[in-house]
């Protein structure tokens, strides 16, 4: 390249080859993928490509590379297409605004593998109904919250929003305005009994709506119900469902990002350097739990209904990561 062979501000041989590796693997992308030559590129397979980068060996637990990996290629082939544009070799430069993949979108596509999803669930300990005496709330509250994340697709706000009186069950009712949860009977850590019901609502139309919880998520709630009427709490229907540990008000999308990156982080951690999970959070977990029900062929229809989503659109990038077959680990509910 032409800032190769300068004397001052030129490349190292190292970042040479860097570049080089680069333009070779976008070249080889185009020919390989879209059969194009490089000066036939548009936008949208800049956008693509990016898109399709792969995480080097010890990053494979998530499906994307970083942003900031994508922000340097984004960089480097909009130099290089620039010089070339100069040179009148290609009418117009596609490296433009239209191929970034933003750190928003980037973010709302990470992906668990199936096998770091099962790992990441079974950490979460299965709910007991009422739950032990001496477990701390904090605990029971965030298996529940874990659950909700990991097995039914809620989203931050979604959680954060949540009141008592949006769950519903045969065992909850109200005596003088205040909530109340009635004795389990039989055996209710079997999951035998009836699935736990949540009204949910948004600024969308599509995001209200009424969702069953698969069984551990159900006797996650219903544990934490009873593990929260212990707490010098208000008890009734329009008080918030899960509460901080100071203030004892809703939690806010900052603490429920930290609760679920340290979950992630206390499973994955030791397989990936931290810097491969530093982001992934709340938005992650409610990606990989959908991509399960598309694993385990769930009709779309009903996989945008439970998820609060409008039409198919919102699945495309979610669609690229699926296996049919695997999508037990999700815990779906029983159609």
């Amino acid at each position: 390249m032409e800032r190769a062979a300068q004397r001052q501000g030129g490349l190292s041989p190292r970042s040479l080859a860097s570049y080089h590796s680069l333009w070779t693997g976008w070249t080889e992308y185009l020919l390989a993928s879209k059969s194009l030559a490089w000066h036939e590129a548009r936008s949208a397979d800049v956008r693509a490509y990016l898109e399709a980068l792969s995480p080097r060996a010890q990053a494979r637990g998530l499906v994307h590379v970083s942003t900031v990996t994508q922000r340097r290629y984004y960089r480097v082939l909009k130099k290089i297409y620039a010089f070339a544009q100069a040179r009148q070799w290609v009418a117009d430069n596609p490296v433009d605004a239209g191929a970034s993949v933003s750190p928003t979108e980037q973010m709302d596509s990470l992906v668990f593998h199936a096998l770091d999803w099962q790992a990441l669930l079974e950490a979460v300990p299965l709910p007991a109904d009422p739950p032990p005496e001496d477990q701390p709330w904090l605990g029971v509250r965030d298996q529940a919250i874990l659950r909700l994340m990991m097995q039914s697709a809620l989203t931050v706000a979604e959680l954060a929003g949540l009141d008592i009186g949006d769950v519903q069950h045969p065992r909850l009712g109200s005596a003088h305005g205040v909530g109340e949860l009635w004795p389990a009977q039989g055996a209710p850590a079997s999951g035998d009994g009836p699935a736990v019901m949540l009204d949910l609502n948004g600024a969308r139309k599509a995001q209200a709506r009424r969702i069953a919880l698969p069984p551990e998520a159900s006797l996650a709630v219903l544990a934490w119900l009873t593990a929260r009427a212990t707490l010098p709490l208000p008890q009734d229907a329009g008080t918030p469902l899960f509460v901080s540990r100071k203030k004892a008000g809703r939690l806010t999308p900052r603490a429920l990002f930290h609760l679920a990156n340290r979950h992630v982080n206390a499973v994955l951690g030791p397989r990936y350097p931290h810097t491969v999970l530093a982001h992934a959070g709340p938005m992650t977990l409610r990606n990989s739990c959908i991509v399960r029900w598309l694993d385990a062929g769930q009709p779309e229809e009903d996989i945008l209904a439970r998820a609060g989503l409008r039409e198919s659109q919102a699945l495309l990038r979610l669609r690229k990561h699926v296996h049919t077959g695997q999508g037990h680990e999700a815990g779906l509910p029983d159609a």
